[in-house]
């Protein structure tokens, strides 16, 4: 553990030094790598930035490959991280936690430490005891050694009787939790807490402990949302974001910045962002409003949270105020951190432009409409084919070839398309899934797995199976209990089907791993700002890597967005359009956009704007090479 009163800024920075030299890299390097300004990392390893932000965290433990100890270890360092404050207004985060009503033992965590049996509190005893109770809570499940306990209580200098108090706080903490029956039985079968081998385990069910009960709604929301029941989906969201109470074991002073708990927060934050992106789709934007503008003053350079609250102020008619955030967030990230904003932000800001954001129906939460007959139609899950697509000619014509030699041969056939952010991997893949959806009458499958997320919207591949299992026709209540058990079971249901699976925006081979179908009547599609050459070894893999657009290219995807009359009045303003855009299809498409929205300004104009102009060296800058794992 991080030892009391140590600068967590100090050890965070040495520890990031010590590991970015392990891996021979350059400051530059691990910058480009983890998404942050050069300026930043050496204010990081100068220890001159003392309360890191976790985002910076994840990212450069990603970005150095660390494994989960290290990470930990990492989160540990910087364990005085600002946690954002959950809202308790509006409905979102109710006062009382789940342990209110039903029988049994009731542990709550998130919030203040509570234990119930049949709806009435229990005493816990003094804060190490209740310490105990915490750590143990905080890993359901799992094996928690008495060294580890030990370390929590009296860190570097624990008394000679440890041993002998952490077995006595066992004890007394199993005559609170444990029903007379269950202490009396002489097998240990009713025990709450079992020991094992010098450690510890809490044993209880998901409707137990409020921390299970969150990450399966979470994960069942996730899985309806995939399989299109998106009403359902957002049910599910708000029931997992009202089990929080406020910071996870706030009252447990001797776990404050435990990297467990700072997870913990990282966690909420992903699923409550995935709630505001379906609340606002189903135009709820009221109903997420007060959640996003907390989250946004808790996390104030927080771009995803920002580019929710944008488009929930849009949709309750609040334009003025959503281009604020904007502007603001704009200012602080080159304040702060010398970066512009993220595509993410961007595109956020261009839809409040474009008045694109539905506004309907929001104060009143949506009314879930009856479920269709299972097994009637096959999944069609792909996104819209993208409106302007321009080239890939040879890249579509090995894909062809690919399917082709995929309905001929007897083993799995499958393609990677890699390269760098904004190159248009995931408009190909939804272009040529569309061109060929036909030949796969079983149906399309499609997951977009967040790899390259800086917010902590990974999904998961044990979530994705999930969705791909509801879409295919496994009610909720019947998916397999285990990450193996649902695997096996999605890839026998995709046995002898002819079936696309897109995979968008991996992380990383394992990331996929699972989700590659075994069939050779099926094809599987996948994006990755990865090379993915670990792929290779799996079957009869293709990796495509994409380079930017031509000259022509470009010309001709900036002529379909701004029209032929505007781009052919202004030739000189668009070929320097093509210049400052690097042939990056994601970069000329929001310039088009950018210029559609504002119909009235010539592009010589738009060209000559100096804000324009550092706007889009930024944005080039930011979408950096593909790493080369």
């Amino acid at each position: 553990m991080t030892q009391k009163g140590a600068e967590p800024g100090t050890q965070f920075g040495a520890l990031v030094r010590g590991y970015r030299r392990k891996a021979g890299l350059t400051q530059q390097k691990l910058a480009a790598k983890a998404g942050l300004s050069i300026a930043a990392l050496r204010d990081i390893e100068q220890s001159r930035r003392r309360r890191p932000r976790l985002k910076s965290v994840i990212a450069l433990a990603n970005a150095l490959g660390l494994d989960s100890e290290r990470v930990a270890a990492m989160v540990d360092a910087g364990r005085n991280l600002p946690l954002p404050q959950i809202p308790r207004q509006a409905g979102f985060v109710r006062n009382a936690g789940p342990m209110d009503t039903g029988l049994g033992l009731r542990l709550a965590i998130l919030g203040p430490l509570e234990a119930r049996r049949d709806g009435r509190p229990l005493p816990l005893g003094p804060p190490t005891r209740r310490a105990v109770l915490a750590l143990l809570s905080m890993n359901p499940g799992a094996l928690v050694r008495r060294e580890t306990i030990i370390d929590l209580l009296w860190g570097d200098d624990p008394p000679r009787t440890a041993m002998d108090l952490v077995q006595a706080h066992v004890s007394r903490l199993r005559k609170a939790l444990e029903p007379p029956e269950a202490l009396a039985a002489s097998d240990g079968s009713g025990e709450v807490i079992s020991s094992v081998r010098g450690a510890y385990r809490l044993r209880v069910s998901i409707e137990q402990v409020d921390l299970l009960l969150f990450m399966d709604l979470a994960a069942r929301a996730t899985a309806a949302q995939a399989s299109g029941d998106a009403v359902y989906a957002y049910q599910l969201y708000e029931d997992a974001a009202q089990l929080w109470r406020g910071d996870p074991l706030a009252d447990v002073d001797l776990l404050s910045g435990h990297p467990r708990i700072i997870l913990l927060r990282y966690q909420l934050t992903s699923v409550l962002l995935r709630y505001a992106e379906l609340a606002c789709a189903l135009g709820q934007h009221r109903r997420v409003l007060p959640l996003l503008q907390a989250l946004a003053v808790a996390e104030p350079l927080n771009e995803s949270i920002h580019a929710r609250l944008m488009i929930a102020l849009a949709g309750t008619g609040q334009q003025a105020a959503s281009i604020g955030i904007y502007e603001d967030l704009r200012a602080r990230l080159d304040r702060e951190l010398g970066l512009y904003p993220s595509g993410e932000l961007a595109e956020a800001h261009l839809r409040v432009l474009r008045q694109d954001i539905r506004a309907e129906g929001y104060g009143r939460p949506p009314d879930r409409a009856s479920p269709a007959p299972l097994g009637q139609a096959p999944p069609r899950q792909l996104p819209p084919a993208p409106r302007h697509f321009i080239g890939r000619h040879e890249e579509i014509d090995t894909l062809y070839g690919l399917l082709d030699r995929n309905s001929a041969d007897t083993t799995r056939v499958a393609a990677a398309l890699t390269g760098r952010a904004g190159i248009g991997k995931t408009a190909l893949a939804i272009y040529w899934a569309h061109q060929v959806a036909d030949r796969f009458p079983d149906g399309q499958l499609y997951v977009n797995l967040h790899g390259a997320s800086p917010s902590g919207a990974l999904v998961a591949p044990s979530e994705a199976v999930s969705g791909f299992l509801i879409a295919l026709g496994l009610p909720i209540a019947r998916l397999p209990a285990s990450a193996a058990a649902r695997a096996a079971l999605y890839r026998s249901l995709l046995a002898d089907r002819r079936m696309l699976v897109v995979l968008d925006n991996a992380r990383d081979v394992e990331h996929v791993q699972s989700l590659l179908p075994e069939s050779p009547g099926c094809f599987a599609l996948i994006t990755s700002r990865n090379q993915l050459a670990g792929l290779l070894a799996t079957g009869d893999m293709c990796l495509l890597p994409l380079n930017v657009l031509t000259e022509r290219e470009s010309r001709e995807l900036l002529i379909s967005c701004l029209g032929a009359e505007r781009a052919t009045a202004e030739s000189a303003a668009v070929s320097e359009l093509i210049v400052q855009c690097a042939g990056l299809p994601l970069t000329l498409c929001d310039v088009a956009a950018d210029a559609a929205a504002r119909p009235g300004l010539s592009l010589a104009a738009l060209v000559d704007d100096d804000g324009q102009r550092d706007w889009l060296e930024a944005w080039i800058n930011a979408l950096q090479p593909w790493n080369q794992r």
